[in-house]
């Protein structure tokens, strides 16, 4: 199992497992939201804001796309 690394809208790490991902969807211009098959408060779907468009977001999924090192931000 990877984690795939990405930066929430609080500007903090969050890690996911891409194996429990619903669906991706936009939130807003750069920030997308992640829904896991695991259920939330009120029997809803867990989600998470993250930054990246919803494409950014699915390619860093798939492998497509690796991220920038320290060194290069």
């Amino acid at each position: 199992m990877a984690l795939i690394g990405f930066k929430n809208t609080h500007n903090q790490d969050v890690y996911i497992n891409p194996d429990q991902v619903l669906y991706i969807t936009t939130f807003e211009e750069g920030v997308s939201i992640i829904t896991f098959a695991v259920a939330g408060a009120g029997g809803k779907p867990a989600a998470i804001y993250v930054r990246g468009s919803v494409e950014l977001v699915r390619a860093r999924m798939e492998g497509k796309v690796k991220p920038k090192s320290a060194s290069e931000a």
